[in-house]
């Protein structure tokens, strides 16, 4: 059985649009290292149809594209916000309103973090363990719903040091 990661929207980004930024060396080949990787082991990539909004909004003409490429792959699962997602979502607010702070001590405003909110709820449900993002508020979120949170700079590129990336926890 293959084993499912999440992507949020950086590193999606990373992998679709030229120009993306990131302030660790060497980025962009990092993550196609990455890419390289799980699907060399039969893994999946779920990309939650949140990020993907967010990496379409950045894309300009690219949209099309981007689309066909994830929807015609096999190594991707476009995932989306549905009755499942909503539920788990209703079960993280829920909980932080029970520890009295709506946000769980995330800064951004109310919106940012529904929005990652709802981007962990549609990992959690399509059964994720690992999510990559650079994004402090997800990695904060997807941390306190239990799932384990790598960075770009996590991803260690032949030579440095490992000769993969682990995915194994």
């Amino acid at each position: 059985m293959s084993a499912l990661v999440g992507f949020d929207t950086t590193f999606l980004a990373l992998m679709f649009i030229p120009d993306a930024k990131c302030a660790v060396a060497q980025a962009k080949e990092r993550v196609n290292f990455l890419v390289s990787d799980i699907h060399g082991r039969g893994d999946k990539i779920v990309v939650p149809t949140p990020a993907l909004s967010e990496l379409l909004v950045k894309s300009g003409r690219a949209r099309n594209a981007i689309i066909q490429e994830l929807s015609r792959s096999s190594r991707f699962v476009l995932a989306p916000f549905d009755v499942r997602a909503a539920l788990e979502l209703s079960l993280m607010t829920a909980a932080a309103f029970t520890r009295k702070d709506k946000r769980d001590g995330a800064t951004g405003s109310w919106v940012k973090v529904n929005f990652d909110r709802q981007i962990v709820a549609v990992c959690k449900v399509e059964g994720v363990t690992r999510i990559y993002s650079e994004d402090q508020h997800l990695r904060s979120i997807a941390t306190r719903e239990g799932l384990t949170v790598l960075g770009v700079a996590d991803i260690k590129l032949p030579g440095e040091g490992q000769g993969s990336l682990s995915l194994t926890p």
